[in-house]
């Protein structure tokens, strides 16, 4: 059996139809080089086992017919998101992700969602060549092309856009945390795979933190392309935080990030400044009083930290409330004066 050159990691729960779909866009891949295709599906009681088992034949005989010479496996692995302990259906997916990139083998790999699916057959192929063009990247970028679920696929918009990039352009990492970020299946990423995942990351093994944890190993290559379909559902993990909820999630997402990758403190809490200031002129307008549910606060007791501890008591101390209004001064402080060195800051708020 040949080496694969190239991982394509998708990850699945109940649903059978769209990553049929997804399937078959990611079969229709142009690529040159061997390749495999690994399905990590959490529990799914829809009849995908049947489907991939069935699909499996349909590969075989076109193999036999000429076709897929380059695929050397479409791969079908169980994940029990149960066994994380989950809060919330995040921390499933993030686990899901963690147990089909334990399973790659190719020295590249991509992530694609089982509901989400490529416009073109090129796509993988270029941004592989741009890759061994770019030795000293770690990844290589494309755009996404968003669709809201149910419309026509003309309907859609590129996001992010951004205009000025050119093709083949490398971005610096600071560029990437702060003014480029992108969604993480658009990504594809060399791989180190003496870097134990299940050890540094657990169930927080997430779409950001997958990029951000190789961005470690080096800069990212553009290609101007939009061929990741992304499919926007109401029921979707970014619909589901609302209100505070939502609030407090993005306004302190950077600590989370610097817990688990430490050596981009000062990127990522500059990147997340502006959140921080935005949330702490919420929260006085709000006088303190935040209606969070139970799955924040359940997610905010699991974390250590000041800031945690606070917001996962469900009602603010006074003194706690002159610590978080000296915080907000601090933050405006930090953007009026430019400051980049964010070590004080952090450690005021963990």
């Amino acid at each position: 059996m040949k080496t694969p050159i190239l991982s394509i990691l998708i990850i699945t729960h109940n649903q059978r139809d769209l990553l049929k779909r997804c399937l078959q866009s990611v079969l229709a891949q142009e690529l040159r080089v061997p390749f495999e295709v690994i399905v990590s599906d959490d529990r799914s009681t829809d009849g995908t086992e049947e489907m991939i088992a069935d699909l499996r034949l349909k590969i075989e005989d076109r193999k036999k017919e000429g076709g897929l010479q380059n695929l050397v496996e479409l791969r079908y692995v169980h994940c029990n998101s149960d066994e994380c302990d989950p809060k919330n259906v995040s921390e499933r997916c993030g686990w899901n992700k963690l147990t089909v990139y334990s399973a790659a083998r190719g020295k590249y790999f991509v992530n694609i969602d089982a509901d989400d699916y490529l416009k073109s057959t090129d796509i993988y192929q270029i941004q592989l060549d741009m890759l061994m063009a770019h030795p000293e990247c770690s990844m290589c970028m494309q755009d996404v092309w968003q669709v809201q679920d149910g419309a026509d696929e003309s309907s859609g918009y590129r996001w992010p856009s951004y205009g000025k990039l050119k093709h083949g352009q490398v971005l610096p990492i600071r560029d990437i945390i702060g003014d480029y970020r992108a969604l993480n299946q658009c990504y594809m990423t060399r791989r180190h795979p003496e870097d134990n995942m299940r050890q540094l990351y657990g169930k927080y093994f997430d779409d950001t933190i997958i990029t951000q944890h190789h961005l470690q190993y080096g800069p990212v290559v553009f290609v101007d392309r939009a061929d990741y379909v992304w499919v926007q559902y109401k029921t979707s993990i970014t619909k589901t935080l609302t209100g505070d909820d939502n609030l407090l999630e993005y306004a302190f997402l950077q600590l989370h990030h610097v817990k688990m990758i430490p050596q981009f403190k000062n990127e990522f809490m500059e990147a997340g400044l502006n959140d921080m200031i935005h949330f702490f002129k919420v929260l006085m307008q709000k006088h303190f009083r935040l209606e969070l549910t139970e799955r924040t606060l359940a997610g905010y007791r699991e974390k250590s930290g000041y800031i945690y501890r606070v917001f996962s008591n469900g009602k603010i101390r006074f003194f706690d409330k002159l610590r978080l209004c000296f915080i907000r001064v601090l933050c405006l402080m930090y953007k009026r004066f430019c400051w980049k060195n964010f070590e004080f800051l952090y450690r005021i708020l963990v």
